[in-house]
């Protein structure tokens, strides 16, 4: 199921980069959110500690050249780093469930705000979100309706 929504997600990516010409925040991200637009605490999370990395990148870049393999190696490093933290500090348990705002992955972070530093977090988002939403609605089609599983 994992593969072929990555899979999947990497075929929509690439149609809709030559099409539009704009990136859904890494290549591989869209397979790994659709798998997880079940759980909107996982979705939440992915996304502040994305829109964290953004943010430390932009402070980074105004004081060294980042652009290039460097701007994507300090943010996957950063992006890794708060997703790492987030597996171990971001549960809260309520009376009737835990929420877990952990990022989906370790990379998966570090590829969203690369990509919004690149092109900008409105595009970014808006492709994230439309070919997700695709790769999800093509899995369950494959899948004739079953319930789709979530990862970790």
């Amino acid at each position: 199921m994992i593969e072929l929504a990555v899979t999947i997600g990497i075929v929509l990516s690439l149609f809709f980069i030559e099409a539009f010409g704009m990136a859904a925040g890494g290549i591989i991200v869209p397979g790994y959110i659709a798998l997880q637009l079940g759980n909107p605490d996982r979705l939440i999370g992915t996304f502040l500690i994305a829109f964290a990395t953004f943010l430390v990148l932009k402070v980074i870049g105004r004081y060294t050249f980042l652009f290039g393999c460097r701007q994507m190696v300090i943010s996957l490093l950063i992006g890794t780093i708060f997703a790492i933290l987030s597996h171990h500090l971001l549960f809260f348990n309520t009376t009737k469930s835990t929420v877990e705002l952990s990022a989906v992955g370790w990379v998966v972070p570090g590829l969203i705000a690369n990509w919004s530093a690149k092109q900008g977090v409105v595009k970014t988002l808006a492709m994230l979100i439309i070919i997700s939403v695709l790769v999800r609605l093509l899995v369950i089609i494959i899948f004739n309706g079953n319930t789709i599983p979530n990862i970790y």
